[in-house]
């Protein structure tokens, strides 16, 4: 690995990346940016103009094998850390936003100008010469194996709040992380899944992948034992699969995408991450059974909207949805209505799961008839042959506990009060298991859509904040 100190102007950097096209922001092992505000990347065209630090770039250089018109050799050159200073900084001289309105004046040559509220085009002809010709620091790395270039990845990014899902990406790989890249880039994910702003910011799309790669894994690879969802897991799988995933896994991956990409051709609200991973299953069931597209989308459908099972489904969609008891509920009750719907037979694989996700609902349904039947006992008695109500509460209604409502999933009720309303099932222990301090969003009301955007996390950059910016 060689390591080479260079000064790249931002006309150099529009042309390397604009004309020659060899200068790259997209890496494959690059994370997705977050957006800078406007006042961020104001901030770092001030920085530029009053001789502010600016963090250096850093990039990998790989030699194209190819010569220019000087018979000079042309490399291609690709940022692994500077993304969002660069990016913003093209995006600022091609007019795609003015500068804040709080941005103070500078001054060139002493020469005050005010830049505040303007657009490139809007600045003052020294101004705009001084940005044009402002030199990035840049750090070039070349001859470097894969391995080394995950390892600059992470020791750019140590400072910085990368998430477990984030970080799997660098664990699976380079070569791999190209076709991860390519399934997030599909329809099915950038337009058909319903991921929140929030959502796609903490890479849960990359998430929900990985989640489905492990559930195909269990009918497709020998001796692979799927624990839970958790994004220890995630990691431990990541880890497991670099350089180690077959031309078989990739094309049973790639064929479960393609056929959800034209099953669902349009925006489907509940394409929700905790569904997707299973449906990117009972794709692979469907294509074996012949389904069409179109057909599996129409399921869906009805399973969302119609289906009574879908209620059954939701007791696994709540707290601890990352558990393995929860993953194999849903897959089995999705399992079920999707065979009942085409009238198909139940996967020998699954025939299992969707024998005890049936036994335990049932359980659950009695647990819950159980204590409704115990709650409304006092009632009667009390209606029937009770004590008369005193004078100072004569003609006033006597007040219930509110009663259990239908579809409620059984975590939400209190526990028993005595051990004469019934023990605690372990099916009800298993709906009710705490969740893991990584799943904290609220998915038994996103299931149901009724859940706002998750709060989004900390802006903490990507190692790439502006001067001024940064913590």
């Amino acid at each position: 690995m060689n390591r080479t100190k260079l000064s790249w102007t931002v006309a150099n950097i529009e042309k390397m990346h604009k004309d020659k096209k060899v200068l790259s922001f997209d890496h494959q092992i690059q994370r997705k940016s977050e957006i800078w505000s406007n006042a961020q990347k104001s901030l770092l065209i001030h920085s530029m103009l009053a001789n502010y630090p600016v963090p250096n770039i850093y990039v990998l250089r790989e030699d194209s094998e190819q010569v220019d018109e000087k018979k000079k050799p042309i490399f291609n050159y690709y940022v692994m850390d500077g993304k969002q200073r660069l990016t913003s900084t093209l995006s600022y001289i091609w007019g795609d936003f003015p500068l804040d309105d709080n941005i103070p004046s500078i001054t060139v040559d002493e020469t005050e100008y005010e830049i505040a509220g303007k657009y490139f085009c809007d600045l003052d002809e020294p101004v705009q010469f001084e940005i044009k010709r402002y030199k990035f620091e840049i750090i070039a790395f070349e001859d470097c194996s894969n391995r080394e270039i995950e390892e600059i990845f992470f020791r750019l990014n140590n400072s910085t709040a990368l998430t477990k899902s984030q970080i799997a990406k660098a664990k699976i790989g380079v070569e791999l992380a190209g076709m991860v890249n390519q399934m997030l880039g599909s329809r099915f994910f950038t337009t058909s899944c319903n991921f929140t702003g929030a959502q796609l910011k903490a890479s849960d799309d990359q998430r929900c992948l990985l989640q489905g790669m492990m559930l195909l894994d269990t009918n497709y690879v020998a001796n692979f034992e799927l624990k839970d969802f958790s994004e220890n897991s995630i990691l431990e799988y990541s880890e497991s699969i670099r350089e180690n995933y077959s031309d078989r896994q990739s094309n049973m991956l790639k064929s479960a995408i393609e056929y959800l990409t034209d099953a669902f051709p349009e925006k489907n609200k509940q394409l929700r991450k905790i569904n997707i991973p299973i449906l990117m299953y009972l794709a692979d069931v469907a294509m074996d059974a012949e389904i069409k597209p179109m057909l599996f989308r129409q399921w869906f459908e009805f399973f969302t909207n119609e289906d009574e099972l879908f209620e059954d489904y939701k007791m696994f969609c709540s707290t601890g949805s990352t558990k393995y008891e929860k993953i194999m509920g849903r897959l089995g009750i999705m399992t079920k209505s999707f065979c009942l719907h085409h009238e198909i037979e139940i996967p020998e694989e699954l025939k299992d799961t969707v024998s005890t996700v049936e036994e335990k609902v049932a359980l659950i349904k009695e647990e819950r008839e159980k204590e409704s039947s115990l709650e409304a006992g006092p009632m009667l008695e009390e209606k029937d042959g009770g004590d008369a109500p005193d004078a100072g509460s004569a003609g006033q209604e006597e007040e219930a506990d509110e009663p259990l409502q239908e579809g409620q999933p059984l975590l939400e009720q209190g526990e028993p009060e005595s051990k004469e309303q019934g023990e605690i099932s372990a099916v009800q222990k298993c709906a009710d298991a705490p969740m893991e301090q990584e799943d904290t969003p609220e998915i038994q009301k996103e299931i149901t859509g009724y859940c706002e955007d998750e709060p989004e996390p900390p802006k903490t950059g990507e190692g790439d904040s502006p001067v001024g910016a940064e913590g």
